[in-house]
């Protein structure tokens, strides 16, 4: 079927590639020539662009590589797409709103009704987030203009960190705090088995405590990293990696549902332990190591400016500090008073969930186990 599809969508647009060859031949020509000609080379400049702008809109990746194979010049087709990056992210804005009701769907909403159905002490945190540095990825797909796709969600082409890619942050965070090595032999200690479970192979396949949902991104961009010759420290060529620019709103979203266990006061005494690590980890996985491709070099962490925070626990009702009341000052115009009256969206930081932890740990530790 793919194979049909690109057939017919390249057939179509086989003129149109002679064509390029045609207005860059007459471009090449009245460049050598002295007279100002600047007019006509803008002229020809501009059916070469509207031409790439079809390719970009129907398949820029097929046409780039098509030309790219055909000894042409396909370089210029990928500039003229990564300068219309800009128009890809007004589509994904677009989808944003057709989108939201299936993400409805994909990603429960953390309350307390949410909760009520899990077993007793399970908890759930979600909160939006903001990218503080910029999120690379890989893409499953090898077909691509550039070499270095940013993953997406395969219907709607959505820039997301996908929940095994949480998951296997959030692991290697966890590890990291406990001090394990990277190495093949170190294997997870009992803690890490239960959270995350362990591999599916023969009868002893355990499923992890922890449930990630996905998380989706409407921005999209460039990332130009240019690297230099050890002898003369000139730029060798430029690669292209495709990123999710920092300020992108995104949520997080995270379920530890507890082990079935015959003794309540095990269960509890688990979940201190689980909950205690899973919160120093989510902190240092979002702020110190991220969650992104070159992670060692900064990108995929978030700013400590979080909002719609939600952290709720089935079981057990914590109390929550009295909101101050808003200020009413002196107010010059209408519109002043208008912006009052709107709720603006509530920042908090880390600590919010830190301290909720803490309370949480606290009551359970009330009881004499």
């Amino acid at each position: 079927m793919n194979f049909e599809y690109y057939s017919q969508t390249l057939s179509g647009e086989i003129p149109n590639i002679k064509r390029i060859e045609e207005l860059k031949t007459k471009l090449t020509q009245l460049q050598k020539d002295n007279s100002d000609t600047t007019k006509k080379e803008q002229i020809i400049k501009n059916e070469i662009n509207k031409i790439y702008d079809i390719f970009c809109q129907k398949n820029p990746t097929l046409f780039f590589q098509y030309m790219r194979g055909q000894g042409k010049d396909a370089e210029e087709l990928k500039n003229f797409w990564i300068g219309s990056l800009k128009n890809q992210q007004q589509k994904l804005g677009e989808l944003r709103g057709k989108f939201k009701e299936i993400i409805d769907i994909v990603i429960p909403k953390i309350d307390k009704d949410f909760i009520s159905i899990l077993p007793k002490y399970s908890f759930a945190i979600q909160f939006k987030f903001k990218l503080a540095k910029p999120y690379i990825s890989k893409d499953d797909r090898e077909f691509y203009i550039l070499d270095n796709p940013v993953k997406k969600e395969w219907v709607f082409k959505i820039p997301m960190v996908s929940p095994t890619t949480w998951k296997g942050n959030l692991r290697w965070t966890i590890r990291k705090i406990k001090g394990l090595t990277d190495e093949p032999f170190v294997s997870d200690d009992n803690q890490l088995v239960r959270l995350f479970g362990n591999e599916r192979e023969g009868e002893n396949h355990q499923q992890g405590c922890l449930i990630f949902y996905p998380t989706f991104f409407y921005n999209i961009g460039v990332e130009v990293i240019n690297p230099h010759d050890r002898k003369t420290k000139a730029g060798i060529r430029p690669i292209f990696i495709e990123a999710v620019p920092e300020n992108t709103e995104g949520i997080f979203t995270l379920v530890y549902v507890p082990q079935f266990e015959k003794d309540l006061s095990k269960v509890r005494t688990n979940v201190k332990e689980d909950l205690d690590i899973i919160i120093k980890a989510v902190k240092a996985m979002m702020f110190e190591y991220g969650f992104s491709a070159k992670k060692s070099s900064g990108y995929g962490i978030i700013k400590d400016e979080l909002s719609f925070c939600q952290f709720v626990i089935n079981g057990m009702s914590l109390p929550e500090k009295p909101k101050k009341p808003r200020e009413l000052k002196r107010l010059k115009s209408f519109k002043e008073l208008k912006k009052f009256l709107v709720r603006e969206e509530e920042l908090f930081g880390f600590q919010f969930f830190e301290e909720k932890a803490k309370l949480i740990i606290k009551e359970l530790e009330k009881f004499n186990d």
